[in-house]
């Protein structure tokens, strides 16, 4: 029987995750639960679980702070993070951080399921949306600085302005505008120009 032990301030969220496991088939069973971290590390001490499922946001709480005195607390014990926050910046902090898991409240029965048993084999499950932002940074981080003008022409698209546009000022053709922002896209692994924008933004490119 793998032991979870849940750090949540919403007692509905708690026993939804219980609801979720049928101890006696799917091999998992919540043991216990806290508001708070605080609250929970004296529990831990006496509940033995083999896996924290650690809520992102908690009432007046920071959390990397969390996470952090978790880890000092208990520095074998894996934690998942279960949160409806889907943001880069939280995952990669939270991975940064070491944990082993980030679950969305909306993610499926199955996928919990999975997820968990995963980590409780030693594994470290990261989403695949958060795969394909570091692998776009990565491949960003070993292509070639984008040109001066290469530069201009996406911070114009980005503010709002047309292929057409941009193409007049620029004394182009609108295919050769297009054709110049495909480069770049496939240069960075984008699969749109959205994407392609924000990768760059993100990475200070433009």
């Amino acid at each position: 029987m793998i032991k979870l032990f849940v750090i949540e301030d919403h007692q509905l969220i708690v026993s939804g995750i219980k609801n979720i496991f049928r101890s006696s088939s799917d091999g998992f069973k919540v043991i216990d639960s806290a508001q708070k971290v605080s609250e929970a590390i004296g529990k831990i001490n006496q509940t033995e679980p083999d896996i924290i499922i650690l809520d992102l946001y908690l009432k007046d709480d920071n959390p990397i702070d969390n996470i952090q005195r978790l880890h000092e607390s208990y520095p074998l014990l894996p934690i998942d993070i279960l949160t409806v926050e889907t943001s880069f910046f939280w995952q990669k902090a939270m991975f940064r951080e070491g944990a082993k898991a980030y679950l969305n409240k909306g993610d499926s029965r199955s996928t919990i399921k999975t997820t968990l048993l995963l980590v409780s084999q030693g594994r470290t499950v990261i989403p695949c949306e958060l795969q394909q932002e570091i692998s776009n940074e990565k491949t960003l981080a070993q292509s070639s600085t984008l040109t001066l003008q290469e530069r201009e022409i996406l911070r114009e698209y980005s503010s709002g302005n047309t292929l057409k546009e941009i193409a007049r000022r620029k004394g182009k053709s609108v295919s050769t505008i297009e054709r110049m922002i495909q480069r770049i896209r496939r240069r960075v692994n984008a699969r749109n120009l959205a994407e392609l924008i924000k990768i760059l933004f993100y990475n200070k490119e433009i």
